[in-house]
């Protein structure tokens, strides 16, 4: 057989570690019941507007689908107060990650970002030959963006930042203030040429006011761009689309290196439809708030520390409130059907994250960890 060759950072690449599947769960430990509580994933589902489009779109497969996403590239625009050729779509907003670093970045370039990011962040770079730089978190498991500022200024290198804000896995965000002077200060190094990644996935669920608009911040600055998803709040993870606010200058060079048809026909329609799906916009944020209190509540009376979230999930500190690490934690759940998801590959293997379910699903969650507060497995 043949060696093969492949480039030093493809070969020390750590994959993306999904998370664990239900029937996966249910063929492993034998148990009925399984609830997945471990990728943020909407539990209401999909947005029933998507649902019916689709079905009624099923007859014309045969066709490719629309290589430049008019009509879909259009509403957004008109959503987010931008222009038609600012809006460029993806296969979920992991592929507007690869196709800025694609576009922005060459071999041996780097990104600043920080420990605890969204894995797809260093992994995207990594494929690119981009080197990440990792900056420490704060006390309160927030970015530092001093650290990551000075990080900027200091390596010619550095063509990128990735700023998910909240960020996932911690729910974390930094602050109006803070990115704004931030973002000052980044355009003013090496001629505004280092490129700021905004990442809003979790956009629709935030509650904090000092959490700010990033259309705003994306006009206010010629270097930052803004991600989005139809993953979260619209319940469309499995179709994969994601958009990204780029100021045209990037946009025509982003656009060429974009592969044709990279949103399938379902894709561009069932998210087309879910953008007018506002009562559904509505029950999902209705019912995760609630959830979130619920589940706040119940970390508290069971002792189980966790960092407060702007997304549809908790961070919990599972060896201070069970005395066990994120992974015995995880193992433990899932003899009793329940999946949550280990962080240990973002270098917090005390922590387990949990998304808030529906009501019934919340429950389980609790009484789950409260068995193994109680040693009952």
């Amino acid at each position: 057989m043949a060696s093969i060759q492949v480039s030093r950072y493809i070969e020390e690449l750590k994959p993306y570690i999904a998370g664990k599947p239900i029937e996966e769960t249910q063929r492993e430990y034998g148990v009925k019941r399984v609830v997945k509580l471990a990728s943020n994933e909407n539990p209401l589902g999909p947005s029933p507007k998507a649902v019916t489009a689709m079905k009624k779109a099923m007859k014309d497969l045969h066709f490719y689908p629309d290589a430049s996403g008019f009509h879909l590239r259009q509403s957004l625009a008109k959503l987010n107060h931008v222009l038609f050729e600012e809006v460029v779509l993806g296969c979920g907003s992991n592929e507007i990650i690869e196709l800025l670093l694609r576009t922005l970045c060459v071999p041996g370039d780097q990104m600043v970002s920080s420990k605890g990011v969204f894995a797809a962040y260093p992994i995207s770079a990594r494929i690119q030959g981009v080197e990440t730089i990792f900056t420490e978190m704060t006390e309160d498991y927030r970015f530092d963006l001093q650290a990551m500022l000075e990080q900027v200024k200091k390596n010619d290198r550095v063509k990128m930042v990735a700023i998910p804000n909240p960020n996932n896995p911690t729910g974390t965000y930094v602050s109006e203030a803070e990115l704004e002077l931030f973002l000052s200060e980044v355009q003013k190094v090496r001629g505004g040429s280092v490129h700021v990644m905004l990442d809003y996935a979790y956009w629709e669920y935030v509650t904090a006011s000092d959490l700010p608009d990033p259309v705003a911040l994306y006009q206010k600055y010629s270097n930052v761009s803004v991600l989005r998803t139809f993953s979260k709040v619209y319940g469309l993870g499995g179709l994969r689309v994601g958009y990204g606010l780029i100021h045209p200058e990037v946009t025509k060079y982003v656009q060429k290196v974009r592969m044709p048809f990279n949103v399938s026909s379902l894709g561009l329609i069932g998210a087309q439809a879910a953008l007018q799906d506002r009562e559904f916009v509505r029950k999902t944020l209705k019912a995760n708030r609630s959830g979130m209190k619920i589940m706040a509540k119940a970390y508290d009376k069971i002792g189980i520390p966790y960092l407060p979230s702007e997304g549809n999930f908790y961070l919990i500190n599972t060896q201070k409130g069970l005395g066990l690490s994120g992974a015995e934690a995880f193992e433990k759940s899932l003899r009793l059907g329940m999946i949550f998801r280990p962080v240990t590959n973002y270098g917090m293997p005390d922590w387990l994250r949990v998304t808030v379910g529906t009501e019934s699903q919340n429950q389980m969650a609790i009484k789950v960890l409260q068995k193994i507060y109680e040693r009952k497995i």
